[in-house]
């Protein structure tokens, strides 16, 4: 049950960490270890702001009750996993050039700002992936229980060890297999975010848009009162539901919100491996121009 919220809190935390790790030696390299402790200290205040901001979700959570609980609930799934969807296709778009967009802020805050500005960066950055987090664990606590707390620590700690290690240079992994490979299981994860939220809106009485029940697949409970392990109440169903929105008696809203957000991201991922990198048509074109003034 705490496989989804790991994975999505170490991937979170590692790019929180290459973040940090990569200010951090831009700044040694260019002979700025001065301006290390803004980094550091924009990165812990967005922290504690992002502990603040659960806090508040949290105790906002705890107040409301009946549907106005369920609309609460469901926005924020669906937020989430839009927001999960912005991170996966950012990733795939901007990754080859993260390290240098980085960089190249912090050049023009250490010139232009000096601490304030560098500490400022540090902390627009790191905060992106702690509201980030914030809102996709609960998200996942609403669908899961408590259990996710323990996930996301997890999470978090194995990035911490990775994200020193890959500072310090005596860890070497490949950035691009794991947010590859994390990709295509937050992707399957977001889908069921879409579900859920839909359901919860349901829930509250709202896009009460075709039938409620498509197929109900849920074998019966058994004699001792117990959950058959495919039911969605049930051991394997359960962990699929936690992991991916699994529901054994789908509404026809729910199908059709997950169907369709696999295939526009797989329609768009078709589209984008066929689509070269601006950089990589810019030089061809400079090439093809070269070939023909010759």
């Amino acid at each position: 049950m705490i496989v989804a919220p790991t994975i999505i809190s170490l991937r979170e935390g590692i790019e929180a960490a290459l973040v940090i790790a990569i200010m951090l030696s831009y700044l040694r390299k260019s002979g700025r270890d001065d301006l290390r402790r803004f980094v550091i200290g924009g990165a812990l205040v967005a922290i504690l702001a992002s502990v603040g901001v659960a806090l508040v979700m949290g105790l906002v959570w705890g107040i409301l009750e009946g549907p106005i609980l369920a609309t609460f609930e469901g926005v924020v799934v669906l937020i989430a996993a839009l927001l999960l969807t912005t991170m996966i296709l950012w990733m795939w778009k901007a990754g080859p050039t993260v390290s240098s967009e980085i960089e190249d802020s912090v050049e023009r805050r250490s010139l232009t700002q000096s601490g304030i500005g560098v500490a400022l960066l540090s902390f627009a950055l790191v905060m992106r992936e702690g509201v980030e987090l914030v809102l996709f664990s609960m998200a996942l606590v609403i669908q899961d229980g408590l259990q996710v707390y323990l996930g996301v620590t997890l999470g978090l700690l194995i990035a911490m060890v990775l994200g020193l290690g890959i500072y310090q240079g005596s860890l070497r992994i490949s950035l691009r297999s794991f947010f590859k490979y994390t990709s295509a299981f937050l992707i399957l994860v977001a889908a069921g975010m879409v579900a859920y939220g839909i359901h919860e809106l349901q829930e509250a009485g709202l896009l009460l848009i075709g039938p409620i029940e498509v197929w109900n697949i849920n074998p019966p409970v058994l004699p001792d009162g117990s959950y058959p392990l495919l039911h969605d109440k049930g051991l394997i169903g359960g962990l699929l539901k936690a992991m991916f929105g699994y529901n054994g008696n789908p509404s026809f809203l729910e199908v059709t919100g997950y169907v369709l957000y696999l295939l526009i991201l797989a329609g768009y991922y078709a589209y984008q491996q066929q689509t070269p990198p601006a950089s990589t048509a810019i030089k061809a074109h400079e090439e093809a121009s070269t070939e023909a003034t010759v």
